[in-house]
């Protein structure tokens, strides 16, 4: 058991380090494209080519990466997520076996690591929980410094629990 908690921890730190680590890269020119948004589209089932909102394929990408730097694998019932929709990662996490929890956060129940949806069809990952005022910081893919979901980078986020829809947390 010891070994399966340090294996979650090093996984979950491995997703906010990764995450915070692309804080800074930007889209071409408003195409929803570039070298590095490309890759993160990669992570998904879509054409990685052609431009499309890719917050969620952010996500995809740091979950492939930390099961990489942490040494998960995929099994029978635990896939990496590809999807390319934020509310989406519902429907995956509830069809994995235990390595996920999916739930509407109550009294703030958000941890770093957490994947959270927003209720405005938008997808980011928690880097802390919530302050006194309900604030949680995130890493989000798409958006910008008003906090669009088509903005273009990849932003270091304050966003009020309110504005969280559900969140998954790892329990692998």
């Amino acid at each position: 058991m010891a070994n399966h908690q340090k294996a979650m921890t090093t996984f979950v730190k491995e997703i906010i380090r990764i995450a915070k680590a692309e804080v800074g890269v930007r889209e071409i020119a408003n195409t929803n494209c570039g070298e590095r948004v490309d890759q993160y589209k990669a992570a998904t089932w879509l054409n990685p080519k052609k431009g499309w909102a890719w917050c969620a394929a952010f996500v995809c990408w740091v979950v492939r990466e930390a099961m990489t730097s942490a040494g998960v694998k995929q099994t029978k019932t635990f896939k990496r997520p590809r999807t390319a929709g934020a509310w989406d990662f519902e429907n995956w996490s509830l069809e994995q076996d235990k390595t996920t929890n999916t739930k509407k956060p109550q009294d703030g129940d958000i941890l770093p690591g957490d994947i959270v949806m927003f209720t405005f069809s938008h997808i980011g990952i928690a880097v802390s929980a919530p302050d006194d005022d309900g604030n949680v910081t995130t890493v989000e893919g798409n958006t910008d410094t008003a906090g669009s979901r088509e903005g273009g980078g990849v932003y270091l986020k304050s966003r009020h629990i309110s504005k969280i829809r559900s969140r998954i947390r790892f329990t692998i």
